[in-house]
């Protein structure tokens, strides 16, 4: 009976209070549980907060910086990996072991460049030259970090790269022919892209003559500087002397030489009968002016070889020409990589 009564009493206090809340414009009102009548006394209940998941743990990231997936880059032309590593806390990290690997198209490995601490997260591997033959398709990079206590990460992507100037020719026109470029001269491999290029274009004409021209440039001060390679054949004689052998020099330029200011004509020239991969040759030299300068036209070197294919009826010829007397060096260097179309394409 005593249990009974408290009970009453504790009900009647808990009424008089909630009619208190009411009057007093208080809304939400706490509710409790009240345990039926027991010898037992009553015990607190025990609430278990919700478990909260731990956070993922994080790891450092690397990313490609260069080359992007929209990037294509051309056969034989120099690329440069550039890579950003960041901690767990996004912060820049210094100091780590950086390689880069590139992947053929037909997936073997190229080349494993590693790649220097430039500070504040950047990696950044030398340039490395795409092969001339079979460049055309997907490439794959694969970037590896490792730094402190062991601390990994990794970056895969994919960039694309274009048959080569040297490929297209051949597929073209049978002849394979490096391309003169030279590092820090045209856009079209190592600047931007308002500053100079590698241009090229062939013509072909009606009864299957024609000419490749690849001249590698870039603006400067006074005008432009240039190394220009062309590529002549056309269905005539072979020169008997020196004499005819500038003639027929003379009358390439009217197709090539596009630096050449069109109302100056060639100076100092001379030929000379030279062997040329086991063939005879003639080699002329002279000088021409050029016309892309901003106050006198300035001189440059010039030089025509001339020679015939095996199985060939076509007069072929490789003329060179620079206004930097350097790179007539490499132009002759690169003049030796000349095939000719094979005898039985067919």
């Amino acid at each position: 009976m005593t249990v009974i009564a408290t009970n009453a009493v504790y009900q009647s206090v808990i009424g008089i209070s909630l009619l208190v809340l009411l009057l007093t414009g208080c809304v939400s009102v706490p509710t409790r549980t009240i345990p039926a009548a027991s010898s037992t006394p009553s015990q607190t209940a025990s609430i278990s907060p919700t478990d909260t998941p731990n956070p993922p743990h994080r790891i450092g990231t690397l990313s490609i910086i260069s080359p992007l997936e929209s990037k294509q880059v051309p056969g034989g032309g120099d690329l440069r990996i550039a890579l950003y590593l960041v901690d767990q806390d996004d912060l820049p990290v210094e100091g780590a072991a950086v390689q880069a690997e590139l992947w053929t198209p037909g997936g073997e490995l190229f080349v494993n460049l590693p790649c220097i601490d430039t500070l504040k997260g950047r990696y950044l591997s030398e340039y490395v030259s795409l092969p001339l033959r079979g460049t055309g398709g997907t490439w794959h990079l694969v970037g590896k970090a490792t730094w402190k206590d062991g601390q990994q990460a990794e970056v895969e992507g994919t960039f694309q790269a274009s048959t080569s100037i040297s490929e297209m020719y051949q597929n073209r026109h049978g002849f394979w022919i490096e391309p003169p470029y030279i590092f820090g001269l045209g856009t079209g491999f190592y600047n931007l892209s308002e500053t100079g290029g590698l241009h090229f274009e062939d013509w072909l004409h009606e009864d299957g003559s024609g000419y490749v021209i690849l001249d590698n440039y870039r603006y400067v001060a006074l005008g432009v500087t240039f190394a220009a390679l062309e590529v002549h054949w056309r269905d005539v004689e072979y020169p008997t002397d020196g004499e005819k052998a500038i003639a027929y020099a003379q009358s390439l330029a009217g197709a090539g030489l596009h630096h050449q200011d069109p109302d100056t004509p060639l100076t100092m020239l001379t030929a000379r009968p030279v062997t040329f991969q086991g063939r005879s040759a003639w080699q002329v030299h002279g000088r021409g002016s050029e016309y892309y300068v901003s106050k006198a036209a300035a001189e440059y070197p010039v030089e025509w070889l001339m020679f015939h294919c095996p199985g060939s009826d076509w007069l072929w010829s490789l003329v060179l020409s620079t206004d930097h007397e350097a790179y007539m060096n490499h132009l002759r260097a690169v003049q030796k990589t000349f095939v000719c179309p094979p005898i039985n394409p067919d």
